[in-house]
């Protein structure tokens, strides 16, 4: 379950702090780029359910800004080596088979 207070994400020992744009494991920060931080913010906030590539890059690019939807493969991948680093957990992040990706429940 995502605890939610002030805005900031709770789901087990993992903390995302929108305010901050920070990310902590048990205490300890992990470093996460912008859009990283904007993908695993939106896959938290609504943990359960499941975004397409097509929603998640609407959700995290800018008007104008020019990014496609192999972008989406590659920055989950790399938020997944991150978290998995801090907690030796892979499956924050789960891959739905033809439809997208979504938070573990």
């Amino acid at each position: 379950m995502v605890q939610r207070e002030n805005g900031v994400l709770e789901y087990q020992n993992l903390k995302v702090n929108p305010l901050e744009q920070m990310v902590y494991y048990c205490g300890e920060e992990i470093s996460l780029t912008n859009r990283e931080f904007q993908i695993l913010y939106l896959l938290l906030k609504y943990h359960g359910q499941v975004f397409s590539k097509r929603q998640i890059y609407e959700q995290i690019t800018e008007d104008g800004e020019r990014v496609d939807y192999h972008t989406v493969e590659i920055t989950i991948s790399k938020i997944r080596k991150k978290l998995e680093t801090y907690s030796g957990r892979k499956d924050f992040i789960i891959t739905i088979r033809g439809r997208g990706y979504k938070f573990r429940k």
